[in-house]
């Protein structure tokens, strides 16, 4: 019988996470990237997803799924003999409250949801003068909402390790670029300066914002852009092994203390600066200033780390995920923007329960890829 063969292009986390599991069950998989800009691999995230104001139903079908099956992932990567105490660690959120009602609303809010997302775990709200007690290193006015599901993840860390076991699992890794064309028989193809062109049997396009160029080729354009995201950090011994919850602050800001004594700030929100890589000086004290609000134990500290990457976006911010229109061996994944680390696993292993059971629980109605992947005029008039 022939082995189904598996190309992907893009090994952040989505198609990190569909590569490990298709390798793991046996399937021949080549996975391409040249590894500039990837988000995954610049990013520290928090997976706490249950409480947002977003009020988009199949936004939130993908990132509450995917807080739940980290969990199944850790377990999987666990018995394949990998460590994963560095990627993911649970230890308790803080959402930051400015209004009674929110904090009303979170209780009733987190009750009726661990119905179908049981990792929410246990909810309580923190008065301001108890906050001391989760996080003492936190200055603030405002009352909290704790949340015992929270959890942080090292993009970083993830990515290492499913490549880790991809490889394990026989697959192959190309960091190249890849490019796509249309093999002798119609049907999509990809190549890399090592690899001549190689008809696949399915192929997943999981490039974020590299999507357009990849389907440009092919006679498609594309409504994905890149934002450019940086975060810096901060480390002390005397942070080690504190095990403090995640810090989800007003507006965009994030903190993010890890157990290696590394506290995470971010990440920066810059349309305007597309697949720009530099580390803009400018924007990173700004970051400093907001955290230095919250941490004041921070202000005479150098930064430990920076770190700068580009997510994808739609212009609606809806998750773009699908088969692309009239290629019948080509699906694509774009558009996670920020969500993207909560969503991505859950998203990529879907993908795998698609080639392996010709079924998956993405819904095209609820991801309309139409709308953002559509054929050139000029293709459609060839």
């Amino acid at each position: 019988m022939t082995q189904t063969t598996i190309g992907i292009v893009g090994s952040g986390i989505v198609g990190s996470t569909a590569a490990y599991y298709l390798a793991r069950a046996g399937y021949e998989v080549t996975v391409f990237d040249e590894g500039i800009g990837q988000a995954t691999s610049a990013s520290a995230g928090i997976i706490c997803p249950w409480f947002t104001l977003r009020r988009n139903k199949p936004w939130y079908f993908l990132v509450s799924n995917g807080a739940e099956f980290y969990r199944d992932m850790m377990q999987d990567l666990q018995a394949d003999g990998f460590d994963t105490s560095d990627i993911f660690q649970q230890d308790g959120a803080l959402i930051m409250r400015d209004k009674e009602n929110r904090i009303e609303r979170d209780l009733t809010d987190g009750a009726l949801k661990r119905e179908t997302a049981p990792s929410i775990g246990h909810i309580e709200t923190v008065r301001n003068e108890k906050l001391s007690d989760y996080f003492p290193l936190l200055t603030t006015d405002y009352d909290a909402t704790f949340v015992e599901g929270g959890a942080r993840i090292n993009g970083r860390a993830l990515v290492q390790t499913l490549q880790a076991a991809i490889e394990h699992f026989g697959g192959k890794l190309l960091r190249e670029r890849a490019k796509t064309s249309f093999d002798a028989k119609g049907a999509v193809a990809l190549s890399s300066p090592s690899l001549r062109e190689q008809s696949f049997d399915r192929i997943l396009l999981s490039a974020g914002p590299q999507l357009p160029s990849l389907l440009e080729p092919l006679g498609y354009e594309v409504d994905v852009t890149a934002h450019k995201g940086q975060l810096l950090s901060f480390y002390s011994e005397e942070w080690v092994d504190k095990h403090w919850p995640v810090i989800m602050l007003p507006g965009k800001l994030d903190l993010i203390p890890f157990n290696n004594g590394e506290i995470v700030v971010g990440a920066t929100h810059e349309a305007d600066m597309g697949y720009d890589l530099n580390f803009d000086e400018e924007r990173l004290a700004t970051l400093r200033s907001q955290a230095e609000a919250w941490l004041p134990a921070i202000k005479d500290m150098p930064v430990h780390r920076r770190e700068v990457g580009s997510r994808a976006y739609t212009p609606d911010s809806a998750v773009l995920v699908g088969q692309v229109p009239n290629l019948s061996n080509v699906w694509a994944v774009s558009g996670l923007g920020a969500s993207g680390l909560t969503s991505g696993p859950f998203l990529g292993h879907q993908w795998t329960q698609l080639v392996q059971n010709g079924d998956w629980r993405i819904k095209a109605e609820d991801f309309p890829i139409e709308q953002y992947i559509r054929l050139k005029s000029d293709t459609l008039n060839t």
